[in-house]
């Protein structure tokens, strides 16, 4: 199996289920183990966690890793702690400048595991900000798509040519814009919610793929209105 479950979902729903989940694995199996990596912010799955993996020290009594996620020297020293069952890590991917490491890496120190990521209709709207679209920190979008009977995870950075479908701001070179239409035919703005959570089950692998992002302001901009069409986490 790969990536079994992709939606976009109530935040406290998703964790709080997943939680009762965990939490009953590991009571009908003591041995269970699960770490979560980048936790320390919010560690809002402390109650079934054996395990932390965190760029910075944090008060805690479960096992820390300290290490930058985007160094592999650290998944180098949980994988010599042994086989985790099962990995969270949340709001965390968006975030760094490789995500790429990290998805490698959640399989070979894990079953299973959960990605909690923004969803894109969030990172293409005003939720957060009048100003500009979703979180300004971030700098990776990610959706699911359809791939051979399968599922891959599309990881697409989000370059600041995103405000070219910034519909509060004038358009640039003309009404519809000097590089087309600044419409997404994708876009869900009843899913831009900032509690509206991208959740992604996966289990032995994680096959993904990154487009290539060394294009031109052109190139960019039609990326977002292709790459990020068709999610499988779209209501149907």
């Amino acid at each position: 199996m790969t990536i079994v479950s992709a939606e976009i979902a109530d935040r406290e729903s998703v964790r709080s289920k997943l939680v009762a989940e965990l939490a009953a694995k590991k009571s009908s199996n003591p041995e269970f183990r699960v770490i979560d990596i980048g936790g320390r912010h919010n560690p809002w799955a402390d109650d079934v966690t054996d395990a932390y993996v965190d760029v910075f020290e944090f008060d805690t009594d479960k096992k820390l890793f300290v290490g930058d996620v985007n160094d592999e020297a650290v998944w180098l020293e949980v994988q010599q702690n042994g086989m985790y069952d099962f990995a969270i890590i949340s709001h965390v991917l968006e975030d760094i400048r490789y995500p790429m490491t990290a998805l490698r890496w959640m399989p070979q120190i894990a079953k299973a595991g959960f990605l909690g990521l923004p969803n894109r209709h969030t990172e293409f709207s005003n939720s957060v900000s009048d100003y500009w679209l979703g979180q300004s920190h971030h700098s990776w979008i990610f959706t699911v798509v359809p791939d051979g009977g399968a599922n891959m995870l599309r990881a697409v950075p989000k370059f600041s040519c995103v405000e070219y479908f910034n519909q509060g701001r004038p358009a640039p070179g003309g009404e519809d814009g000097a590089l087309g239409s600044r419409d997404l035919a994708w876009l869900r703005p009843e899913l831009a919610g900032r509690d509206h959570e991208f959740a992604v089950r996966w289990e032995g692998e994680i096959p993904f793929e990154v487009p290539d992002y060394l294009l031109d302001l052109e190139g960019q901009v039609d990326m977002y209105r292709t790459l990020l069409a068709g999610g499988i986490e779209d209501p149907s």
